[in-house]
C-alpha cells in the first residue's frame, strides 16, 4: 500500500470510527495508533481540552507510555509546542531538534527528549478549542503539505466526535436530573411526615450530583438530616418560600460542581422549600 492509499485509509477509518462510538478514550486509542502507523511516525500524543481547568490533559499515546503511578501530563495552552499550536489554532512543525525549541515543555515522567520532528495540530470544533494531537519521529522529518493537511483532517473528525459525547452526556446528564427532580416530588406529594420529604431530598441530592454529603440547614440554623461527609467543595443553595429564605441546602464534594449541577441543585432546593412549608402547614393543622 502506498502513501497516498494509507492517507485515504487513514481518513476513512477515522470517520468509521466517529460515527460508531461515543467512547472517547477508545476513539483516542485507535487514532493514536493509526496515526502513527499512517504517517509512519515513532509516536503520537492526543490530549483533550479541559475547559474549566483551561488545560490540555494527555489522554492517548502510541509509542511512549506514561510511567506507571505517576500524574498524568497536563499543559495550557500557550504551553509547550502543542499548547502553542492549540492557543495559535494553527499546525506547527519542526523538522529537527524539537527539545531544543524554547517552547518544548518538558514532563519528567514522559521521554520526549529521544524525539527530533514534531507535528503538532490543534483539535477545533467550529474555532472552539477541544483538544490537540501531535505525531513524533526519532530522525529529523519536515512534513509535507498533504501530511499536515491529513493531520488537520483528522483532528477535525476527532473535534466532531467530542462534540457528539458532550452532548450524549448532556442528554444523559438532563435525564438523570429530571429523574431526581421527578423521585423528590413524588417524595413531598405522597409524604405526610416533613422528615420523611426532607429524608428523601437530601439523599436524592447526593445520588444526583455525586456528593459526598448534604443537608437542609433552617433559617433557626437547624440542620435536618445530615448525610456522609464534607468535601473538599461546597455548594450553598438557599431555600426561598414566597420571597422569604426558609433556610438552605449544602451540598459537598470533593470535585467541583459544574454550571449544570448548581443549577440542579437549585431546583432541589426549591422543592425543598415546597416541602417545608407544605410539611410545616400539615402539622400547624394537626396541632390547630
Amino acid at each position: 500500500m502506498n502513501r497516498s492509499e494509507r492517507h485515504l485509509r487513514l481518513l476513512t477509518e477515522t470517520i468509521a470510527a466517529v460515527n460508531s462510538t461515543l467512547d472517547l478514550g477508545e476513539l483516542f486509542d485507535l487514532i493514536a495508533r493509526k496515526v502513527a502507523d499512517a504517517l509512519e511516525a515513532d509516536a503520537c500524543f492526543v490530549y483533550l481540552y479541559d475547559d474549566r481547568a483551561d488545560e490540555l490533559v494527555l489522554r492517548a499515546s502510541c509509542g511512549t507510555r506514561v510511567e506507571d503511578m505517576t500524574r498524568v501530563p497536563k499543559m495550557r495552552p500557550g504551553e509547550g509546542i502543542t499548547g502553542t499550536a492549540a492557543a495559535e489554532r494553527a499546525p506547527i512543525m519542526i523538522p529537527r531538534a524539537a527539545h531544543l525549541d524554547p517552547r518544548f515543555k518538558r514532563f519528567p515522567n514522559l521521554r520526549e527528549e529521544q524525539y527530533e520532528s514534531i507535528l503538532a495540530v490543534p483539535i477545533l470544533a467550529r474555532d472552539r478549542l477541544e483538544g490537540a494531537l501531535n505525531v513524533r519521529t526519532e530522525e529529523p522529518r519536515e512534513f509535507t503539505g498533504p501530511e499536515i493537511d491529513l493531520l488537520m483532517a483528522i483532528a477535525g473528525q476527532v473535534a466532531q466526535a467530542i462534540e457528539n459525547a458532550k452532548l450524549y452526556d448532556h442528554a444523559q446528564q438532563r435525564v438523570a436530573e429530571l429523574e431526581a427532580l421527578a423521585r423528590i416530588s413524588e417524595a413531598v406529594s405522597e409524604s405526610l411526615y416533613l422528615e420523611e420529604s426532607l429524608e428523601a431530598i437530601v439523599k436524592t441530592t447526593m445520588a444526583a450530583v455525586d456528593a459526598t454529603g448534604a443537608a437542609l440547614v433552617l433559617e433557626d440554623g437547624c440542620i435536618a438530616w445530615p448525610e456522609g461527609r464534607a468535601g473538599a467543595h461546597a455548594a450553598r443553595l438557599p431555600l426561598r418560600w414566597k420571597g422569604r429564605g426558609v433556610g438552605e441546602l449544602v451540598c459537598d464534594r470533593d470535585t467541583p460542581f459544574s454550571d449544570d449541577e448548581v443549577r440542579l441543585l437549585a431546583s432541589i432546593a426549591n422543592h425543598a422549600a415546597v416541602a417545608l412549608e407544605h410539611g410545616r402547614a400539615v402539622l400547624r393543622g394537626v396541632l390547630a
